[in-house]
């Protein structure tokens, strides 16, 4: 019996869902501890991007960092100053924006979170050093075009 060759589509295809099924499942467990510090991923995603900013974003900012509408963002943000963890500032020179800043219960909530990145990326360690290289390779060339087109 003779097996079909996939197509090109087809194995692109199968490789996204498969990186979708991975992402879910990190995110699925970084949920469960993420409740048990009583914040929400989007939270979660928040102060973390904050954080990497040095402490200091505004709202729009938020929302493009974290791929929110900028309902959810304040949203989310009213959340995290409602538990001390960021706080609101107007701009001096322009009321319109603006700033969320990282207070010290929030840099240290951030301290303890754990790394989207990192977790997604253990699922990866059943590849080989070899194995790991040709693949991040392939992924940042894919990277690259996929925020060429995105940025259209």
């Amino acid at each position: 019996m003779a097996t079909r060759t996939k197509t090109k589509s087809e194995l692109a295809a199968e490789l996204g869902n498969s990186l979708l099924r991975i992402a879910k499942s990190a995110k699925r467990s970084i949920r469960a501890e993420l409740e048990e510090m009583g914040v929400t991923v989007p939270q979660a995603l928040t102060i973390q991007h904050l954080a990497a900013a040095g402490g200091r974003l505004t709202l729009r900012q938020i929302g493009q960092e974290c791929d929110m509408l900028a309902s959810t963002a304040t949203g989310v943000v009213d959340r995290l100053e409602q538990h001390g963890y960021v706080r609101r500032e107007r701009d001096r020179d322009d009321r319109r924006v603006v700033w969320v800043q990282l207070t010290e219960e929030g840099a240290a909530l951030q301290s303890r979170l754990p790394a989207f990145g990192t977790r997604i990326g253990s699922a990866f360690t059943v590849l080989s050093v070899s194995e790991l290289e040709q693949l991040l390779d392939a992924l940042r060339r894919i990277q690259v075009v996929t925020e060429e087109e995105g940025g259209r």
